[in-house]
């Protein structure tokens, strides 16, 4: 996994990060077939209108590694809408004073060489931790008024052109503190495919979206839950039928069921309780024929600020501390 600590205006990353792997890695944009291309091209114009400051570290980045803006746009926004993709758990906890969040990353093992976990702080926006298997792009974070978002996939009856998750999620990051500013952003932008988004705050405002290009629902704990969780499937009546399911080979009901028993059985909840659960056989994917399961792992004390990753299928001994945060805010302060 790789750790870049990006910041400064959006340009300037771009530009430091490109540069970066076009030297050291002598990266190139993969190519893309024609249906894509198109595709994300037509979505690229979709996110200059929905978050014009990310179009610009995407056009920094493209200087860095000698190529177009647009060429580099498409293949981003192209990436998980016609290939199969991650298979996620996600959940929120709330006690009375903080609030405990849970996630594991289900990936085709050969992703792992492409995973990073980013330091990302933009000039004038919340600086924030944030893991992914796509540069520029984020599948979760945690910034630093203590927001947490996460997706899981979906298989939706629909795409379009549109926004992809990876910057919904960096806009909602990088602009918000609370969990309503956040699913605002969500409820705004035309979103490319089916997926959910795990939303949780300081305050304890737990919440799911379910966000499909037909249609989006808010959905919260249920009365007397103190916790909400999602895999890969929709739930809500309303979402049901923009879900085309067939993901039974990643046992995502299943993940889904053990998820609501553990949770339930819970009375209060800390780091090592939320490992414990992420760690368990039936939510934790190892899939040896497939070459597919957990690849990484995040868990955090939204209140503290306190952040654990595990780079690899998790276990209650193999996560670590992440520090890069508090030591940017006592940069940013001094």
């Amino acid at each position: 996994m790789y750790h870049p600590r990006l910041y400064g205006d959006f340009y300037e990353m771009g530009l430091k990060y490109g540069k970066l792997l076009y030297d050291k890695a002598g990266f190139v944009i993969p190519k893309i077939s024609k249906e894509k291309k198109d595709f994300g091209i037509a979505s690229y114009h979709e996110l200059q209108t929905f978050y014009p400051e990310v179009v610009e570290e995407i056009k920094g980045f493209a200087k860095g590694i000698n190529d177009k803006p647009e060429r580099l746009g498409a293949f981003l926004l192209s990436i998980g809408i016609f290939d199969t993709t991650g298979q996620c758990s996600v959940f929120a906890f709330r006690n009375d004073n903080t609030t405990i969040v849970g996630r594991n990353y289900d990936m085709l093992f050969d992703f792992k060489k492409f995973t990073e976990s980013s330091l990302i702080a933009p000039k004038d926006k919340y600086a924030y931790i944030s893991q992914s298997d796509v540069f520029i792009g984020r599948s979760d974070g945690i910034n630093e008024k203590g927001l947490s978002v996460a997706m899981s996939f979906v298989n939706g009856t629909k795409v379009q052109p549109g926004v992809g998750f990876h910057f919904v999620i960096r806009k909602a990051l990088e602009n918000c503190s609370t969990t309503k500013q956040a699913i605002q952003i969500i409820q705004e932008a035309k979103v490319s495919s089916a997926n959910n988004f795990l939303i949780a705050d300081q305050s304890g405002d737990i919440t799911v979206v379910e966000s499909a290009p037909q249609k989006k629902v808010v959905r919260r704990p249920t009365k007397g839950e103190q916790f909400i969780y999602i895999t890969n499937q929709f739930v809500t009546p309303e979402m049901k039928t923009f879900d085309r399911g067939k993901v039974e080979w990643s046992k995502s009901a299943e993940r889904y069921s053990s998820l609501q028993q553990r949770l339930a059985a819970t009375q209060t909840m800390d780091l090592s309780q939320a490992k414990e659960i992420l760690s368990d056989k039936c939510i934790c994917l190892d899939l040896k024929k497939e070459k597919f399961g957990t690849i990484w792992s995040v868990v955090a004390n939204l209140n503290e600020l306190k952040i654990e990753r595990a780079e690899t299928k998790p276990k209650l001994t193999n996560y670590k501390p992440e520090t890069r945060l508090d030591w940017w805010l006592k940069k940013k302060n001094k």
